[in-house]
């Protein structure tokens, strides 16, 4: 089971096989196209760079199982992972200071649909208020 000290990754679907088999299809699709007939429709800033999208998808696909950030995978510079090893907790859900943390609210901010499975994560694993 995948770890993490912020609880997302244990909901993170990124090595979902649904998810890589749709990537694969989408990488097959382009390549299937003459992409000379319809790659000046992306001029400049108004549209993306599609060698750029296609390196993206070989991302993904190049991982097909993420150790998640208690086994490795995470930016080693996460300042959540940080925090909770300078804290020594197991979880964000386990620091005192977690309704004030600017870190662990920025998760909240960026996709505040987190907040739904954060605490369904809470209530599952039977973690006790901080």
């Amino acid at each position: 089971m995948k770890q993490s000290y912020c609880g997302l990754c244990e909901n993170c679907r990124i090595d979902n096989p649904d998810f890589l088999e749709a990537i694969g299809k989408v990488k097959e699709y382009l390549g299937q196209l003459p992409m000379h007939f319809w790659v000046h429709c992306f001029p400049g800033d108004e549209g993306f760079s599609l060698d750029e999208f296609i390196k993206g998808l070989e991302w993904f696909l190049s991982r097909p199982e993420c150790p998640s950030c208690k086994g490795g995978g995470a930016l080693k510079e996460c300042p959540i992972r940080l925090c909770a090893m300078t804290r020594e907790v197991a979880h964000c859900l386990q620091c005192h200071d977690l309704e004030t943390c600017e870190h662990y609210n920025m998760i909240i901010q960026e996709t505040p649909g987190n907040l739904v499975y954060l605490h369904r994560f809470l209530l599952r694993n039977n973690f006790c208020d901080p």
